[in-house]
C-alpha cells in the first residue's frame, strides 16, 4: 500500500509540475508577442460587411492572403480586414464567387453583397464606418455558365503598420525545386502536432501570425493578449474528442503575394488542416464541431525553413 502511495504521489507531483511548465511557457510566449507589438496613435480599422447566400466565397486581397466563406447556406458577417493589408496604399480585393458543394457551375441562386468599410479607430461606434467600396454579383451569374466568377474592388488603405518590406525580403517560393514536398513536410508537422495535442508547440509554431494579428488589431496591452488567447485553438484542444483531422493528400496548392506565400486547400476550398470532433461546454450541452486552420507559409530572409506567415 505505501509504494503504491508513493508511486501515485509521484504521479501527481509530475502533472502538476508538467503543468507549471505549459503555464511559464505560455507566459514567455505572450511575453514575446507583446514586447513585439507596437503600440499606436493612429488606429484605422477596415473592414468588409458581407451577404452571401447560395455559392462559396473567397477574398483575396493583392499582395497578400484570402479568407475563404466555404458554407453552402447564407453567411452574413462582418470580416476584418487589417490582418490582410500589408501597408498603407491602393488595396486590390479579388472577388471569386464559386459554386456550392455538388454544383459543377455558379448558378443564378449565388448572390454576393460586400461593402468595405472604414472607421477611424478600433473604438468606433457604428456610426463612425464609412463605406469606401461595394461590390454586387450581377444579376445574370447564372446564365455565365462559370466554374467561378471572379471580379476586382480597389480601396485604399491608410494603416500604421507595414509588413511589405518583410515579405519583399523573404524567398520566392516558385524558385525551390521541391517546394510542394516542403509544403506537404510542414502541413504534415502541423498536423501531427493537432493528432499530438502538442498546444504549446503549435503556438509556437503560429507566434508569427499572433504578433500580426495582435499588431494589426492594436492588441496592445498584455492584459488584451491574455484574455485573447483564452480563445484556444480546437486543432490541440484536449476538450475536443471523437477527434479526427484530415490526412494531408488530395489538395490544391495555391501561392500569394507574388509567390511568397502559399497554402494548401482541400478541393471543395476548405483549409487542408481541418478537424472533426465533438466538445463538451461547461454546462454539459454536447456539440459537434468541424472546422479547419488556414496556414500560409512563407520563408523568411536568411532561412530555409517555411514558417506560418
Amino acid at each position: 500500500m505505501m509504494r503504491i502511495i508513493i508511486i501515485l504521489s509521484i504521479a501527481l507531483c509530475f502533472q502538476s509540475c508538467v503543468s507549471q511548465t505549459k503555464e511559464e511557457k505560455m507566459e514567455e510566449l505572450i511575453d514575446e508577442i507583446h514586447n513585439d507589438i507596437t503600440k499606436y496613435d493612429n488606429r484605422p480599422v477596415y473592414g468588409v460587411q458581407i451577404n452571401k447566400t447560395g455559392c462559396k466565397l473567397v477574398i483575396e486581397i493583392e499582395g497578400s492572403i484570402d479568407y475563404r466563406l466555404t458554407e453552402n447556406n447564407g453567411e452574413s458577417m462582418m470580416l476584418p480586414l487589417n490582418m490582410m493589408i500589408t501597408k498603407s496604399g491602393k488595396q486590390t480585393a479579388t472577388i471569386r464567387i464559386y459554386p456550392k458543394d455538388g454544383e459543377d457551375l455558379v448558378t443564378k441562386y449565388a448572390h454576393v453583397k460586400l461593402r468595405f468599410t472604414e472607421a477611424p479607430d478600433k473604438k468606433s461606434g457604428l456610426n463612425e464606418y464609412k463605406t469606401i467600396a461595394t461590390f454586387e454579383s450581377p444579376t445574370n451569374i447564372g446564365e455565365l455558365k462559370l466554374p467561378y466568377y471572379e471580379s476586382k474592388v480597389i480601396f485604399t488603405a491608410n494603416v500604421p503598420f507595414n509588413y511589405s518590406e518583410e515579405l519583399d525580403q523573404a524567398k520566392d517560393l516558385k524558385t525551390i525545386k521541391d517546394i510542394e514536398n516542403k509544403v506537404v513536410a510542414k502541413y504534415k508537422q502541423l498536423r501531427s502536432l493537432g493528432v499530438n495535442l502538442k498546444e504549446i508547440e503549435y503556438l509556437s509554431e503560429r507566434m508569427h501570425a499572433s504578433k500580426v494579428f495582435f499588431n494589426t488589431t492594436y492588441t496592445a496591452t498584455r492584459k488584451e493578449l491574455i484574455e485573447s488567447w483564452k480563445t484556444r485553438f480546437a486543432l490541440t484542444d484536449e476538450r475536443v474528442y471523437n477527434r479526427e483531422i484530415l490526412p494531408i493528400e488530395n489538395y490544391t496548392m495555391q501561392f500569394y503575394a507574388n509567390n511568397k506565400i502559399v497554402a494548401l486547400w482541400q478541393k471543395n476550398n476548405n483549409p487542408m488542416i481541418y478537424l472533426k470532433g465533438n466538445y463538451k461546454y461547461e454546462d454539459g450541452e454536447e456539440a459537434y464541431l468541424e472546422g479547419g486552420d488556414p496556414i500560409f507559409l512563407y520563408m523568411p530572409k536568411g532561412s530555409k525553413e517555411l514558417k506560418i506567415w
